[in-house]
């Protein structure tokens, strides 16, 4: 495929490694992979986070014990082969058909402290490989977080909320020049794990005051 199909857009700071040779370790072909396990019906508790968002949702892989092992172990120690594998994984997902041909895949901001600790971001991985493979535009710095947060593994939806309130912002708000390319351009959220939808919250009324219409979700997997 040329390259000039993929615009991409690489204005974030950091930089902890290549992403070129990134996407090309993470596209591909390997023997030893997992199998995507069949998507389970939405429990009760992803229904109503979906619903609370008021957007289509679509997950790249079941939330199976195995597929959280490697989302614990990617996140949380942090291990780059449980997150090439995920996103090999991933990698596979079929464009969904509410996507709109010129749209644009943004992914959930970084954790400033986080990503330095991690050297790697799981939803901008997850962007550049899906935009590779659906001939899209990503745009790794539509958002920002302004600072870092607690981790919210344990917290309530509301708690997550609050601490999120002010956290993520469009990019215009920092860089007006911004604003008239970005204006009204319909966008895809891109997330690693949808559980409470707080961030996803949070992500999607930045997009909407930045001028974006959000056409939906795409996320690893969503956790019921």
């Amino acid at each position: 495929m040329p390259k000039s199909i993929v615009t991409r857009t690489m204005t974030s700071p950091f930089s902890p490694f290549s992403l070129l040779h990134a996407l090309k370790w993470l596209i591909a072909d390997s023997n030893q992979e997992l199998v995507p396990a069949r998507e389970l019906p939405a429990s009760w508790r992803a229904a109503r986070t979906e619903a609370r968002l008021n957007l289509p949702v679509l997950a790249a892989l079941s939330y199976s014990p195995e597929v959280a092992s490697l989302l614990k172990r990617a996140k949380y120690r942090p291990q780059w082969s449980a997150a090439q594998r995920l996103i090999r994984l991933a990698g596979r997902l079929e464009a969904p058909a509410w996507l709109e041909r010129r749209c644009c895949l943004v992914p959930v901001p970084a954790d400033p402290s986080r990503l330095i600790e991690r050297g790697f971001h799981l939803p901008s991985l997850l962007c550049q490989v899906l935009a590779r493979r659906w001939r899209l535009r990503y745009d790794l710095s539509r958002l920002v977080k302004g600072q870092s947060s607690p981790t919210l593994a344990s917290l309530t939806r509301q708690q997550r909320l609050s601490e999120l309130r002010g956290l993520i912002a469009h990019a215009s708000k920092h860089d007006l020049s911004a604003a008239s390319s970005q204006n009204n351009e319909p966008v895809v959220l891109v997330d690693d794990v949808l559980t409470t939808g707080a961030t996803a919250s949070a992500c999607i009324e930045a997009l909407k005051s930045g001028g974006n219409r959000v056409l939906g979700l795409v996320v690893l997997a969503r956790s019921g």
